[in-house]
């Protein structure tokens, strides 16, 4: 947001700030402010001698601080010793306050710099430092709080306001956030609340949220992006609170029930994952080459075969003798290996 200073209320407002006197429009003229040091009646009286004049004012058409007030110093390099002089409030976090000319030539007029406008377009544009608030935050510390106030621990909210979320302060201040005056509704599973930071701080900013809690679950989602052939471990999941009315049969719920398993198809990072969607690793690609082993008391057999389907550890699949020529069915036991049963135990000829 800008503000302007130009018109001759806002000047007259100006010009209040500058002489310390109550801001009422038309209260004042320039006129009757009080010159400061080195105005023109205490130039009378200044040193003729050309190395003691000092340098002219001059304008800074754009100015950015971190402080809560705008100086004479901020607006015009050489300001002298008039630099520290208090003008008026600075603009808020974030926030942009144009200088008109008029107002600018009063200024230098009350305080007796050598400065006028070229044009009457001439302006300074201040502007205020900031650093905003992450809205994440903000949802962080109104769930505590509303599990404080008696909300359920798994609950999720959402902020009714949140993509209008813009909460700055001070680019020198900490970025603390206290939650003020929660007014939590368990019937309705509604909540406000006042937003401040920094916390406990005499100027701080403040916003008002408001929104509604759900009830939420705690579901497992990978951290990144995953396809067929990889397969899901420990470190490639996270837990996720997604809202209970969210939620499918068939999620996947338990962690547990991810690692050691194949995505059937590619899966994106923090999305809840169907049991659908996944596999165990195949260790038995279809097509390829396997060992069929065939145990008995006494001995054990072994036989080369072809896969005729994809099979993962302790899948049964079947296999065709590549000798025989027979399809038999055979349970997968390892990579290139599967276990074929008793006698009789197989399928007719392919051929």
């Amino acid at each position: 947001m800008i503000r302007r200073l130009s018109s001759p209320a806002t000047l007259v407002v100006g010009l209040a700030l500058l002489a310390g006197l109550p801001a009422v429009a038309g209260s004042i003229s320039v006129e009757a402010l009080p010159p400061g040091p080195g105005s023109v009646s205490s130039r009378a009286s200044a040193p003729t001698n050309p190395a003691a004049i000092p340098l002219a004012p001059q304008l800074k058409p754009m100015v950015t601080l971190d402080a809560e007030t705008i100086k004479l110093g901020d607006l015009w390099d050489e300001a002298g010793d008039k630099a520290s002089v208090v003008l008026a409030r600075a603009p808020e976090p974030g926030r942009r306050l144009v200088l008109e000319a008029r107002w600018l030539a009063a200024v230098a007029n009350a305080y007796g710099l050598d400065w006028r406008p070229v044009t009457s377009f001439e302006r300074c544009t201040v502007e205020r430092a900031a650093r905003s608030i992450d809205p994440r935050e903000i949802e962080t510390q109104v769930r505590e709080a509303l599990i404080q106030a008696g909300a359920p621990p798994s609950s999720s909210i959402e902020l009714s306001n949140r993509a209008s979320l813009r909460l700055q302060i001070p680019s020198s201040a900490e970025a603390t956030i206290a939650v003020r005056d929660l007014n939590y509704d368990p019937r309705m599973n509604r909540f406000s609340a006042i937003i401040e930071s920094p916390a406990d701080s005499a100027n701080a900013q403040r916003l008002k949220v408001s929104g509604t809690v759900y009830a939420s679950v705690r579901v497992p989602v990978l951290t990144h992006a995953m396809g067929r052939g990889e397969v899901i471990s420990e470190n490639d999941i996270e837990l996720l609170d997604v809202r209970d009315e969210m939620l499918r049969r068939n999620i996947v719920t338990n962690a547990r029930l991810l690692i050691g398993q194949e995505p059937r198809v590619s899966l994106q990072a923090g999305a809840p994952i169907r049991t659908s969607d996944l596999q165990k690793p195949v260790v038995v690609a279809r097509n390829s080459a396997v060992t069929m082993i065939v145990r008995t008391p006494i001995m054990t057999l072994t036989a080369q075969g072809r896969a005729t389907e994809d099979g993962s550890t302790g899948d049964m699949i079947r296999v065709t003798n590549i000798q025989s020529k027979q399809i038999i069915d055979a349970r997968v036991v390892g990579p290139g290996q599967v276990l074929v049963g008793p006698p009789g135990q197989h399928h007719a000829s392919a051929e």
